[in-house]
C-alpha cells in the first residue's frame, strides 16, 4: 500500500493538524501532546504515545505487544487496514536516529 508521508525537519517543531489546524504537539506547553479528532496516533520508534481506539483495531498486534515484543512501530503501522486514509508525519525525534510518527484521517 502506498504510504503518504510528510517530513517535518525539527525535533522541536510545533505541528498542527492538516485539517482543523490544532495544534496537537506543542512544546510549549506541559502536556506537549494534544490530539484532536483526526488524529489516530503519535508514536515513536520506541512506541506508541497516543493511539486512538479505532486505529488501533487495525493493527495486526495490539498497542500491548508492540510494547512487550518490541516490534518496529513504523513497520506495525504500515500493517494498518487505514493506512490508505492516514496522512503521516514524520519527525526527527533529536536523539539517535529515532524518529516520531503523527498520523492523521484524511477522510
Amino acid at each position: 500500500m502506498p504510504l503518504s508521508m510528510r517530513q517535518i525537519e525539527s525535533a522541536t517543531a510545533h505541528v498542527t493538524c492538516p485539517i482543523c489546524q490544532s495544534c496537537v504537539i506543542n512544546w510549549s506547553e506541559e502536556q506537549y501532546i494534544q490530539p484532536c479528532q483526526h488524529t489516530v496516533f503519535i508514536a515513536l520508534d520506541l512506541g506508541f504515545e497516543f493511539v486512538a481506539d479505532s486505529f488501533e483495531a487495525t493493527l495486526a498486534h495490539s498497542v500491548d505487544d508492540i510494547h512487550q515484543h518490541e516490534l518496529n512501530v513504523l513497520d506495525e503501522i504500515k500493517k494498518s487496514t487505514q493506512l490508505p486514509e492516514l496522512l503521516i508525519y514524520q519527525m526527527p525525534l533529536g536523539a539517535l536516529d529515532y524518529s516520531r510518527y503523527i498520523g492523521f484521517k484524511q477522510r
